[in-house]
């Protein structure tokens, strides 16, 4: 399994034509070995204490579970 880091960042400001940036988390893009993305998580700094996960949706035609 291949993990793909990206970082994510905020525009913090502005002067003189130049933007700023601040780091405000992280999202981890976890794939299995033929490429297919089993799942995301987040690292936010808003939310410190907070792991958020999404996963793909899946194929089926079941539309009793949604979310």
């Amino acid at each position: 399994m291949t993990t793909q880091n990206l970082k994510l960042n905020v525009k913090s400001g502005e002067k003189d034509g130049k933007n700023f940036w601040d780091q405000c988390g992280v999202l981890f893009v976890h794939t299995n070995d033929a490429g297919d993305i089993t799942s995301i998580t987040v690292k936010h700094s808003m939310f410190p204490d907070v792991e958020m996960v999404a996963f793909p949706k899946k194929e089926n035609n079941d539309d009793s579970e949604t979310i």
